[in-house]
């Protein structure tokens, strides 16, 4: 954002939650997760296990019911108010779980990020 200044570009961050959309579909994530599983050499698999792919899937989709916004009109609107505003803001969070978890999360010590 800052880089862009210099060219007299301006840029609006927008950084939102976990929105139901094509990228966030559980069902799409798992068969490209498989995928990519299903290629690794053996010993690289054997040094994961099995039990690491089946876990990380259950979290992730665990994460995906928790924070899930269905409605994206919110995303729409901060990218129109950003394109259209005569003063945008640099930043816009969007989405319950964007303010309340994952924003305040990215400002605090890894230490504590880790354990969350």
């Amino acid at each position: 954002r800052r880089d862009m200044k210099a060219f007299g570009v301006k840029v609006c961050c927008i950084q939102p939650g976990l929105f139901k959309t094509a990228l966030s579909n559980p069902a799409k994530i798992m068969k490209e997760k498989e995928v990519i599983w299903n290629k690794l050499p053996p010993d690289i698999k054997m040094q994961y296990g099995e039990e690491y792919f089946h876990k990380d899937a259950a979290k992730k989709q665990k994460l995906t019911k928790i924070f899930l916004n269905e409605d994206i009109s919110p995303v729409v609107q901060c990218m129109e108010h950003a394109l259209t505003s005569l003063h945008p803001r640099a930043h816009y969070v969007v989405g319950q779980d964007a303010k309340l978890f994952w924003n305040p999360l990215s400002s605090m010590p890894a230490v504590i990020q880790d354990f969350l």
